[in-house]
């Protein structure tokens, strides 16, 4: 059951029934005749912009404007925007009449100005209408209540946010955009469209301080007029609710219904927040057990997951992902703030990723639902997770995203982790200055790094290693690096020459020195693989 806006509402046409308005001229602004009045001010200050309300009267003697009549027309705009109803100027002592250009602005911008006799006693037509305002208020409280008792009911039934704005864009008769601290809105019917065409500065511009209660925003070369309130709650950058004014009258109770509903919503994001907060640090909790292998049976994983609103589809492939960073400063707390902000990104551009802090690192599980016969991740997935977290926490201190091998089923993703886990123990060891390392990409490496400290791999470096260190030392350092290039462009010694941009003689020179110096054939199989072991030995240091 929807109520109408009865016609009870004191608005500035009523105005001149008051006998105090018997002598009254309406100079301009005929189009706002219909706002509705909910209180009476006077203005003597130059600065009264900052203290008017919604709905006001403004009256004045126009004392403000006496030296410079011109900034009558700057404040009829500022006093729109602030949602002036009117304004009514008693001239001949300080304003002998009204600018031309004030009369225009007041038609522009739908506020009646309104010439007051010389002999109009302020005090008796505050009186008068505020009588009128407050039999009209009497009425709209009656109203304000049973709205009040339906928007609670639609909250407390859980029928959600669509739903509420929905009730009361139903019951003001004007469309209704809720925006949260990211500005992202959610809008009663009548105002989806509109919102679509609003650019993210547009939405900011609501937000300048001090924030006015009315504003104006264009969309498609037609200014709306809104009315912004602010919704109470505890984050320093508030949710608002925008009322679109429309062809319908915005009265006092609907101005009321608007207070009540902010307050309503306050309580209710605050309850959301809260229960996203549990049902987040829930989730967390088992994605840490999961990746760790702390769950053992899948049927656990499944059932936990759906328990988390997180069900995992069968046949889904995973990667679980260490995040290396150039220095150990980050905090725990530093970090599990940047695994709530990726995540929020991840589910913002709805990619199946998901991050935590586990044993002090950033970790991240990527999924991929099953497409045909099988699921894989795919490089743009990787890729994608990696620009993410440029984006999230800059490049100064992000060093690499460290995966492991890609796992089938739920079972295989603590094996995931720890293949990760070894990833960046090698790319710690190695001189490994890629973006993006993968278990499956560190071929000779992990062998290499798991025979650091043994005697066996000593035993190799006295014998190959250390003699080609020691020949590159008494060459200035110039053969190592030709003898890598040289293996890098298939044993090819033209190329090798381009690609060092050195002679094609002095190629064969050097090469020459080492097959003399240590007896070794460079055409051989066997030598070959013998020195490139040596030279990626020579790329690994030992772990501190």
């Amino acid at each position: 059951m929807l109520d109408n806006n009865v016609r009870d509402a004191f608005i500035v046409k009523d105005l001149f029934d008051v006998p105090h308005f018997g002598d009254a001229v309406l100079l301009g602004g005929a189009s706002g005749l219909e706002g509705t009045i909910s209180r009476v001010n006077v203005m003597e200050v130059p600065d009264v912009v900052d203290w008017v309300r919604p709905g006001e009267f403004l009256m004045t003697t126009g004392y403000p404007f006496k030296e410079d009549p011109g900034r009558l027309t700057t404040l009829i705009a500022q006093l729109a925007q602030k949602g002036v109803v009117a304004l009514g100027i008693k001239t001949k002592r300080f304003l002998d009449e009204v600018p031309e250009a004030a009369i225009r602005a007041a038609d522009h911008y739908g506020v009646p100005l309104i010439e007051l006799p010389p002999v109009t006693t302020f005090s008796d037509v505050v009186r008068e209408v505020m009588e009128r305002v407050l039999v009209s208020e009497s009425k709209d409280l009656s109203i304000l209540q049973g709205r009040v008792q339906r928007l609670s009911h639609v909250l407390l039934h859980g029928d959600g946010l669509p739903a509420f704005l929905n009730h009361l864009q139903l019951m003001i008769q004007h469309p209704v955009v809720l925006l949260d601290p990211d500005n992202q809105w959610i809008a009663s019917p009548a105002a989806e469209e509109w919102c679509a065409q609003i650019e993210p500065r547009q939405w900011n511009q609501l937000r300048i301080e001090p924030m006015a209660e009315t504003q104006f925003l264009q969309a498609n070369e037609r200014n709306v007029r809104i009315h912004v309130s602010t919704v109470s709650d505890d984050h320093a950058r508030s949710f608002l609710l925008l009322i679109l004014e429309g062809t319908h009258d915005y009265g006092p109770a609907d101005a009321l219904t608007v207070t009540w509903a902010g307050r309503l919503l306050g309580f209710e994001i605050s309850n959301m927040q809260a229960r996203r907060t549990i049902e987040a640090k829930y989730f967390d909790q088992f994605l840490q057990d999961w990746i760790s292998g702390r769950v053992v049976s899948s049927v656990d994983v499944r059932l936990r997951a759906e328990a988390c609103g997180w069900p995992l589809p069968r046949g889904a492939a995973y990667v679980t992902g260490i995040v290396s960073f150039k220095s150990e400063g980050l905090s725990m707390k530093q970090l599990q703030a940047y695994a709530k902000r990726l995540n929020w990104e991840s589910a913002s551009f709805k990619q199946a990723t998901k991050w935590t802090v586990l044993e002090g690192e950033l970790v991240v599980l990527l999924m991929s639902m099953p497409e045909g016969e099988e699921a894989v991740i795919s490089d743009d997935q990787i890729q994608q997770s990696w620009e993410l977290l440029q984006a999230t926490m800059g490049t100064y201190d992000l060093q690499a995203l460290c995966l492991g091998r890609e796992a089938v089923g739920t079972s295989a993703v603590p094996s995931s982790y720890r293949d990760a886990k070894r990833a960046v123990d090698v790319r710690k060891v190695c001189h490994m200055r890629k973006d993006i390392v993968r278990f499956g990409d560190l071929g000779i490496y992990l062998l290499l790094y798991r025979l650091q400290g043994t005697d066996e791999l000593n035993v190799y470096k006295r014998m190959y290693l250390k003699p080609l260190l020691e020949l590159d030392t008494r060459q200035n350092g110039s053969l190592l690096s030709t003898l890598r290039t040289y293996f890098q462009c298939n044993c090819n010694a033209k190329e090798t020459a381009e690609k060092m941009f050195v002679h094609y003689n002095t190629v064969n020179y050097r090469l020459e020195r080492i097959r003399s110096e240590l007896g070794l054939r460079l055409d051989d199989p066997e030598t070959k693989l013998l020195l490139q072991l040596a030279m990626k030995m020579e790329e690994i240091r030992e772990l501190n």
